[in-house]
């Protein structure tokens, strides 16, 4: 498989280009993409990140100080570097290491990445953000089965975090970019006693699960199992009741649910801590397309109007991290308004349909 060819300015997110742009691989994942400058950069530097060496270290001690720094280390689980290893260079990782991702699977995420508009996911995370601070009760609704939960972020501590847009000096982002989230506490920690306490009443999972594991090999047989346990929610949905950011009971809308939601149960009894709700996650990207696997990445997956997904557990808190895709989910304001979801897609094809017959362009 001959590698794919892009240049640095396909990225969009790290805004104005600097000297040095550094592309950073595993051992056996630098074949997958070939890199060349582009305008104002004037070198791409391709290291290594060698077996046992924190990406952080090699940053520090080998990559220019300003540089903006793309890792792309299939197969490898990154830990975040620290800001003071990271200093002002900008950093963007495709999650690579946490789920297993096929080359394929790769090189479609670097190009969907170099297809991102940055402006754009840029101005719907302005927008998300204005609609979310001036309505204090936000509403979770799921049209096709009903249910109906209510997030009061006003109440309790929470978290909002961006994986969207431009990066300043000493950022650090997902790739392909597009998610915002707000957590129970800071994302790369985990407090069992943290809580969404303003989040009450039913959530409906139906989409794509996702099982993240931390570093250990070992967990792979059961990461793969417990992804397939899930698999029926890509069709089949289950409601969780939801009690001040806590999962207090699993009911299946069908019969074809009934394995997920039984095996939800089963997790849920076997470690408590999987019953906190840690993140509701916002997909803005609307480049992406779901890979039909237990893939990572899939949480940037904005469908066309954005998608609603939710966290379970942190690694290594936790044996696994889950997130759930909820595509047919809206997130509402107190007034109504579509923030994200379902209810946008539907208003914003409204839009393009008016626009279209006005303008005759797209």
């Amino acid at each position: 498989m001959s590698p794919l060819d892009l240049t640095t300015h396909d990225f969009g997110q790290f805004g104005e280009p600097v000297e040095t742009f550094c592309l950073i691989t595993s051992e056996d994942g630098g074949e997958l993409l070939s890199l060349l400058p582009g305008d104002g950069y004037s070198r791409v530097v391709h290291l290594t990140l060698p077996r046992g060496t924190r990406l952080g270290t090699l940053i520090a001690e080998s990559v220019p100080p300003d540089a903006h720094v793309l890792a792309v280390c299939p197969g490898r689980f990154l830990d975040s570097p620290t800001p003071q290893e990271l200093g002002a260079r900008k950093l963007a990782v495709l999650p690579a290491g946490s789920t297993p991702l096929t080359d394929e699977y790769v090189r479609y995420f670097l190009r969907s990445a170099a297809k991102t508009d940055i402006a754009q996911q840029a101005a719907t995370a302005e927008e998300f953000f204005d609609l979310v601070a001036a309505s204090d009760r936000l509403t979770i609704v799921d049209d096709a089965s009903g249910t109906e939960a209510e997030f009061d972020h006003t109440v309790g501590d929470c978290v909002w975090n961006q994986q969207a847009g431009v990066l300043e000096p000493g950022d650090q982002q997902i790739f392909p970019s597009g998610k915002l989230s707000v957590t129970a506490a800071e994302i790369t920690t985990f407090e069992p006693e943290a809580r969404l306490l303003g989040l009450h009443g039913d959530l409906t999972l139906r989409g794509w699960p996702i099982v993240h594991r931390h570093a250990d090999p070992a967990d792979g047989a059961e990461q793969q199992r417990l992804f397939e346990a899930l698999s029926p929610l890509v069709s089949h949905a289950v409601t969780l009741h939801v009690t001040a950011g806590s999962i207090e009971g699993v009911t299946p809308q069908t019969s074809g649910a009934a394995p997920a939601a039984a095996e939800l149960d089963k997790l849920l009894t076997d470690d408590p801590r999987y019953r906190v709700i840690w993140e509701l996650g916002f997909g803005i990207n609307t480049t992406t397309e779901v890979i039909p696997a237990n893939c990572g990445p899939n949480e940037v997956y904005g469908a066309t109007g954005g998608a609603v997904n939710l966290g379970l557990g942190i690694t290594p808190a936790t044996r696994f991290a889950l997130a759930f895709l909820c595509p047919r989910s809206s997130l509402l304001t107190s007034d109504g308004t579509a923030v994200l979801g379902a209810r946008k897609a539907v208003r914003r094809g409204r839009m393009q349909r008016v626009s279209s017959a006005s303008c005759g362009c797209h």
